[in-house]
């Protein structure tokens, strides 16, 4: 930028203004220092030819001399209008502006109030009716609620999203128009409220004639005094850094790192008592006698088991075990045995469903990130949706 006192420039027209603030050129050169912008459209001076289809005027021109008349020049720009309606916003690979006035926060691609029954049980597990119940019943442990501009409602529904199909937060913040730091933090928060409630009243030991009324038929001819069904179950979990760690999750039936926790069931498959996690390591005796399932145990009851479970020894008195039969070295099981272990695996498949059905919620179905905290609460939880899922044998008594 070139200044009068500085460079000695005269300027005959006056002092720079804004409308002409360098109005002379120097030497010859353009003095100008403008930011950099497209050249102007130049403005082309064509010949006007005459058109055969319009009829000549009349003049006094004499039409024989009209070859030697100069050309008439008429600028382009002028000679037809120009109708089309530029827009130039989606050309230069901009996207189309909204007025701010109107923008509002994102509707929740996915609302509670909007979904059918079968809508429930995919998102959640749990049909309409029974999600409702378990949101009035869980707002009784809850002093205040979490304050967000989410409803409960939707609240309660990330949580059970995120537990039925393990969806990352990431994804749950898009479907319900709040930040990955928000459904974070929802879940955080309802997620010891739910263990709690889970564990105090849904997930609970039947009494004994609640277990005789409920007892399926195909029990009352073989096991007629059965009280449960236990197994053990794993999930799989990142390999810890700590060496430790690393030793006493890793599996060597599952050879992976994983937790291990012990299941059990009423005979109609009701969740009855789910223990804390274990390391992999551990084995069914050791959970079985440090999981505190024994002190629910009273003299009559009838356990059934797998063979891993070789508890006898320390269970209280008048309480039986049934497994199936050890060959012990033999080259195969006498007649009796094979039947009784047949009549018991027909009837302790129902752990296994059970336990798959527990598995179903997919948070637990994938390998456990190390940094997912408090898995006994998550489940704690997921045992007891079970609970509140139709009944796993249909043809109980009642």
């Amino acid at each position: 930028m070139f200044h009068s006192k500085v460079c000695g420039i005269h300027f005959p027209d006056g002092q720079p203004t804004r409308e002409n603030p360098y109005p002379v050129l120097f030497m010859g050169y353009d003095c100008r220092v403008t930011p950099a912008r497209p050249p102007p459209k130049k403005r082309c001076l064509q010949p006007l030819h005459l058109n055969s289809a319009i009829e000549p005027m009349e003049t006094d021109v004499d039409v024989g001399n009209l070859e030697n008349l100069p050309l008439q020049t008429r600028d382009v720009g002028i000679q037809w209008p120009d109708h089309m309606d530029h827009n130039y916003s989606f050309s230069c690979g901009n996207k189309p502006m909204k007025d701010c006035g109107t923008q509002t926060d994102p509707t929740p691609s996915v609302s509670a109030k909007n979904l059918n029954n079968k809508d429930f049980i995919f998102y959640t597990g749990l049909c309409a009716d029974s999600f409702w119940l378990l949101l009035r019943a869980v707002l009784t442990f809850c002093s205040q609620p979490l304050n967000t501009k989410l409803a409960v409602h939707e609240q309660f529904l990330l949580v059970l999203m995120r537990l039925r199909l393990g969806l990352l937060f990431t994804d749950l913040g898009k479907r319900f128009g709040v930040s990955r730091t928000t459904a974070s933090e929802i879940f955080t928060f309802w997620r010891p409220i739910l263990a709690r409630f889970m564990r105090e009243k849904v997930i609970v030991w039947l009494p004994r004639d609640t277990l005789n009324r409920i007892r399926p038929k195909t029990f009352n001819k073989n096991y007629p005094k059965a009280t449960c069904i236990i197994d053990c179950t794993e999930v799989f979990v990142q390999r810890p850094k700590n060496l430790r760690k690393r030793s006493q999750t890793y599996s060597n039936y599952k050879h992976h790192n994983t937790y291990k926790l012990l299941y059990c069931i009423a005979p109609n498959g009701y969740v009855m008592f789910v223990s804390k996690l274990f390391g992999g390591r551990a084995s069914d005796n050791f959970i079985t006698k440090n999981s505190g399932f024994v002190h629910h145990l009273i003299p009559g009851d009838e356990i059934l088991a797998d063979r891993g479970f070789t508890i006898k020894d320390i269970l209280p008195p008048g309480v039986s075990l049934a497994l199936p039969a050890f060959t012990r070295g033999r080259k195969e099981l006498s007649e009796h045995e094979v039947t009784s272990t047949r009549r018991l695996a027909n009837v302790r498949i129902h752990i296994e469903r059970a336990i798959r059905r527990l598995k179903g919620f997919k948070i637990l179905c994938h390998v456990i990130s190390g940094r997912l905290q408090s898995v006994d609460e998550i489940v704690s939880i997921c045992a007891g949706l079970c609970n509140l899922q139709p009944l796993l044998i249909r043809n109980s008594t009642e």
